[in-house]
Protein backbone atom coordinates (compact mmCIF):
# COMPACT_ATOMS: atom_id res chain seq x y z
CA UNK A 1 0.00 0.00 0.00
CA UNK A 2 1.36 3.39 -0.96
CA UNK A 3 2.40 5.65 1.99
CA UNK A 4 -0.02 8.41 0.91
CA UNK A 5 -2.99 6.04 0.80
CA UNK A 6 -2.00 4.44 4.10
CA UNK A 7 -1.64 7.85 5.71
CA UNK A 8 -5.07 8.89 4.45
CA UNK A 9 -6.67 5.78 5.94
CA UNK A 10 -5.01 6.35 9.32
CA UNK A 11 -6.04 10.01 9.28
CA UNK A 12 -9.59 8.97 8.44
CA UNK A 13 -9.67 6.54 11.32
CA UNK A 14 -8.41 9.19 13.73
CA UNK A 15 -11.03 11.64 12.48
CA UNK A 16 -13.74 9.01 12.86
CA UNK A 17 -12.70 8.23 16.42
CA UNK A 18 -12.48 11.95 17.24
CA UNK A 19 -15.96 12.54 15.77
CA UNK A 20 -17.45 9.71 17.83
CA UNK A 21 -15.76 11.04 20.96
CA UNK A 22 -17.09 14.54 20.33
CA UNK A 23 -20.60 13.21 19.74
CA UNK A 24 -20.44 11.21 22.98
CA UNK A 25 -19.42 14.31 24.91
CA UNK A 26 -22.21 16.37 23.32
CA UNK A 27 -24.80 13.69 24.16
CA UNK A 28 -23.51 13.38 27.74
CA UNK A 29 -23.59 17.16 28.24
CA UNK A 30 -27.08 17.34 26.74
CA UNK A 31 -28.36 14.57 29.01
CA UNK A 32 -26.79 16.19 32.08
CA UNK A 33 -28.27 19.57 31.14
CA UNK A 34 -31.71 18.01 30.62
CA UNK A 35 -31.44 16.11 33.91
CA UNK A 36 -30.53 19.33 35.72
CA UNK A 37 -33.45 21.13 34.05
CA UNK A 38 -35.89 18.39 35.10
CA UNK A 39 -34.61 18.38 38.68
CA UNK A 40 -34.85 22.17 38.85
CA UNK A 41 -38.40 22.15 37.47
CA UNK A 42 -39.44 19.40 39.90
CA UNK A 43 -37.89 21.27 42.81
CA UNK A 44 -39.72 24.46 41.86
CA UNK A 45 -43.00 22.54 41.58
CA UNK A 46 -42.54 20.94 45.01
CA UNK A 47 -41.57 24.25 46.60
CA UNK A 48 -44.70 25.85 45.13
CA UNK A 49 -46.93 23.03 46.40
CA UNK A 50 -45.46 23.23 49.89
CA UNK A 51 -45.72 27.01 49.94
CA UNK A 52 -49.46 26.58 49.33
CA UNK A 53 -49.60 24.47 52.49
CA UNK A 54 -48.28 27.39 54.55
CA UNK A 55 -50.92 30.08 53.97
CA UNK A 56 -50.11 33.35 55.72
CA UNK A 57 -46.63 32.14 56.72
CA UNK A 58 -43.74 34.32 55.55
CA UNK A 59 -40.43 32.50 55.33
CA UNK A 60 -37.12 32.98 53.52
CA UNK A 61 -35.54 29.54 53.21
CA UNK A 62 -35.66 26.69 50.70
CA UNK A 63 -38.20 24.19 52.04
CA UNK A 64 -36.79 21.30 50.01
CA UNK A 65 -33.34 21.75 51.54
CA UNK A 66 -34.84 21.86 55.03
CA UNK A 67 -36.09 18.28 54.72
CA UNK A 68 -35.30 16.05 57.71
CA UNK A 69 -36.31 12.53 58.71
CA UNK A 70 -37.99 11.55 61.96
CA UNK A 71 -39.51 8.38 63.36
CA UNK A 72 -42.12 7.70 66.04
CA UNK A 73 -43.94 4.50 66.99
CA UNK A 74 -47.29 6.28 67.20
CA UNK A 75 -47.43 8.67 64.27
CA UNK A 76 -45.17 6.94 61.74
CA UNK A 77 -45.44 3.35 62.98
CA UNK A 78 -41.67 3.29 63.38
CA UNK A 79 -40.96 4.29 59.79
CA UNK A 80 -38.82 7.27 58.83
CA UNK A 81 -40.94 10.11 57.44
CA UNK A 82 -40.11 13.60 56.22
CA UNK A 83 -40.73 16.97 57.77
CA UNK A 84 -39.92 20.40 56.37
CA UNK A 85 -39.26 23.56 58.36
CA UNK A 86 -40.02 27.10 57.22
CA UNK A 87 -37.66 29.71 58.70
CA UNK A 88 -37.87 33.50 58.91
CA UNK A 89 -34.49 35.03 59.75
CA UNK A 90 -33.35 31.76 61.32
CA UNK A 91 -36.48 31.30 63.43
CA UNK A 92 -38.87 28.39 62.70
CA UNK A 93 -42.30 29.72 61.72
CA UNK A 94 -43.98 26.67 60.22
CA UNK A 95 -43.69 22.95 59.52
CA UNK A 96 -44.93 20.44 56.99
CA UNK A 97 -44.98 16.94 58.47
CA UNK A 98 -45.75 13.59 56.89
CA UNK A 99 -47.30 10.90 59.10
CA UNK A 100 -49.57 7.89 58.87
CA UNK A 101 -52.18 5.86 60.67
CA UNK A 102 -52.97 2.19 60.23
CA UNK A 103 -56.49 2.59 61.61
CA UNK A 104 -58.32 3.46 58.42
CA UNK A 105 -61.12 1.13 57.35
CA UNK A 106 -58.94 0.07 54.42
CA UNK A 107 -55.68 0.12 56.34
CA UNK A 108 -52.94 2.74 56.08
CA UNK A 109 -53.73 6.41 55.53
CA UNK A 110 -50.79 8.72 54.85
CA UNK A 111 -51.15 12.37 55.78
CA UNK A 112 -49.29 15.59 55.15
CA UNK A 113 -49.96 18.27 57.76
CA UNK A 114 -48.79 21.87 57.97
CA UNK A 115 -48.54 23.46 61.42
CA UNK A 116 -47.56 26.95 62.52
CA UNK A 117 -45.19 27.74 65.38
CA UNK A 118 -48.15 28.01 67.77
CA UNK A 119 -49.13 24.41 67.20
CA UNK A 120 -52.17 25.23 65.05
CA UNK A 121 -52.98 23.15 61.98
CA UNK A 122 -52.90 25.09 58.74
CA UNK A 123 -53.81 22.34 56.32
CA UNK A 124 -54.21 18.56 56.10
CA UNK A 125 -53.67 16.63 52.87
CA UNK A 126 -54.39 12.93 52.40
CA UNK A 127 -51.39 11.57 50.51
CA UNK A 128 -52.70 8.02 50.11
CA UNK A 129 -55.62 5.93 51.33
CA UNK A 130 -57.50 2.72 50.60
CA UNK A 131 -60.92 3.61 51.96
CA UNK A 132 -64.20 2.28 50.59
CA UNK A 133 -65.50 4.33 47.63
CA UNK A 134 -68.70 6.13 48.57
CA UNK A 135 -68.10 5.73 52.31
CA UNK A 136 -64.64 6.29 53.78
CA UNK A 137 -63.45 8.27 50.78
CA UNK A 138 -66.08 10.96 51.46
CA UNK A 139 -63.40 12.78 53.43
CA UNK A 140 -61.45 13.45 50.22
CA UNK A 141 -61.52 17.00 48.81
CA UNK A 142 -63.13 15.70 45.62
CA UNK A 143 -66.13 14.55 47.66
CA UNK A 144 -66.41 17.07 50.49
CA UNK A 145 -64.71 19.94 52.30
CA UNK A 146 -64.36 17.91 55.50
CA UNK A 147 -60.59 18.43 55.74
CA UNK A 148 -61.23 22.17 56.04
CA UNK A 149 -62.41 21.52 59.61
CA UNK A 150 -58.77 21.13 60.65
CA UNK A 151 -57.77 24.68 59.70
CA UNK A 152 -56.75 26.52 62.86
CA UNK A 153 -57.33 23.48 65.07
CA UNK A 154 -55.00 22.88 68.00
CA UNK A 155 -54.98 20.93 71.24
CA UNK A 156 -56.00 24.11 73.07
CA UNK A 157 -58.97 25.38 71.08
CA UNK A 158 -61.01 22.19 70.89
CA UNK A 159 -63.13 20.99 73.82
CA UNK A 160 -62.08 17.50 72.78
CA UNK A 161 -59.96 16.69 69.73
CA UNK A 162 -62.29 14.00 68.40
CA UNK A 163 -65.26 13.43 66.12
CA UNK A 164 -68.67 14.44 67.48
CA UNK A 165 -69.65 10.81 68.08
CA UNK A 166 -66.73 10.61 70.54
CA UNK A 167 -67.59 13.90 72.26
CA UNK A 168 -65.54 16.21 70.05
CA UNK A 169 -66.51 18.75 67.40
CA UNK A 170 -65.19 17.23 64.17
CA UNK A 171 -68.10 16.05 62.06
CA UNK A 172 -68.44 12.66 60.42
CA UNK A 173 -70.71 10.95 57.91
CA UNK A 174 -73.27 8.54 59.34
CA UNK A 175 -72.24 5.01 58.47
CA UNK A 176 -68.64 6.02 57.87
CA UNK A 177 -67.09 6.86 61.22
CA UNK A 178 -63.93 4.77 60.99
CA UNK A 179 -62.07 6.95 58.48
CA UNK A 180 -62.83 10.37 60.08
CA UNK A 181 -62.03 8.96 63.53
CA UNK A 182 -58.72 7.55 62.28
CA UNK A 183 -57.68 10.85 60.70
CA UNK A 184 -58.77 13.01 63.65
CA UNK A 185 -56.98 10.75 66.13
CA UNK A 186 -53.87 10.75 63.90
CA UNK A 187 -53.85 14.55 63.80
CA UNK A 188 -54.31 14.70 67.57
CA UNK A 189 -51.35 12.33 68.05
CA UNK A 190 -49.24 14.47 65.73
CA UNK A 191 -50.07 17.65 67.66
CA UNK A 192 -49.28 15.91 70.94
CA UNK A 193 -45.92 14.78 69.54
CA UNK A 194 -45.27 18.31 68.28
CA UNK A 195 -46.19 19.78 71.67
CA UNK A 196 -43.89 17.39 73.54
CA UNK A 197 -41.04 18.60 71.33
CA UNK A 198 -41.69 22.14 72.53
CA UNK A 199 -43.56 23.02 69.34
CA UNK A 200 -40.44 22.19 67.34
CA UNK A 201 -39.42 19.36 65.07
CA UNK A 202 -35.74 18.52 65.44
CA UNK A 203 -33.62 15.93 63.63
CA UNK A 204 -30.01 15.64 62.50
CA UNK A 205 -30.89 13.23 59.70
CA UNK A 206 -31.33 14.93 56.35
CA UNK A 207 -33.47 13.33 53.67
CA UNK A 208 -31.57 15.15 50.90
CA UNK A 209 -29.17 12.91 49.04
CA UNK A 210 -26.07 14.54 47.63
CA UNK A 211 -25.52 13.94 43.91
Amino acid sequence: MKPIVKGSIITGLYLGILTCLCLSIIVAVHEKTYETFVKTAEKERLNKQMAEMLPGIKYNNDLIKSCKLYSDDTITNGEEYEFYTAYKKGRPVGYIIRSNTMKGYGGAIELLTSINAKGEILQVVIVSQHETPGLGDRVLPANSNWLEEFRGASLYNRKKFAITKDGGDFTYVTGATVTPRAIVNAEKALLEYFSKKGNRMISDKSCIQND
